[in-house]
């Protein structure tokens, strides 16, 4: 890179987010890695508690994570007693998932812990509830485009079949 010159990385969000998400992170994954407990089993596991039951669909959708690794992650946590999985009353082929009292305390602790060491890692930067708002409404604007984006394509599609 020349000396002065703006770095594309450093200006660019995605990448901007994404180094703040790993540096904020850090520490609670390694608590879980000594916990034996994957990335992908946390977020299994908060979106539960955050949500109830939900079919391994919706369990996909709101953990953001492709539906092999939640298959794979509710798997290993009902292996431990954590989460349970119910066939559906219209359709058998479809699980509903929900977490164990067990896995519900087990999330609380974890819970507790994410929040002490965000808090500690945070102590000495400003009020970011403005932050937090500001991304809440970004990823809304950007899930409308995709959305449109979307339909446009489809729409394109339809005109060329």
């Amino acid at each position: 890179m020349v000396p002065g010159a703006e770095s594309f990385l450093d200006n660019y969000l995605p990448y901007v987010l994404r180094r703040a998400d790993q540096t904020l992170s850090a520490p609670f994954y390694e608590r879980l890695t000594s916990m034996g407990i994957a990335r992908s089993e946390w977020r299994v596991l908060a979106v539960l508690h955050e949500f109830g039951e939900l079919s391994v669909l919706d369990l996909t959708a709101a953990s953001l994570s492709p539906q092999p690794t939640v298959t794979h992650a509710v798997r290993r946590l009902a292996d431990r007693g954590l989460v349970t999985r119910v066939a559906g009353t219209v359709d058998r082929r479809q699980r509903f998932i929900s977490m164990t009292p067990r896995g519900s305390e087990l999330t609380t602790t974890l819970m507790d812990q994410a929040k002490r060491l965000e808090s500690s890692a945070l102590a000495e930067a400003d009020d970011l509830s403005g932050l937090a708002a500001a991304l809440k409404q970004l990823t809304t604007i950007v899930e409308r485009h995709a959305e449109a984006q979307n339909a446009l394509a489809a729409d394109l599609t339809r005109e060329t079949a």
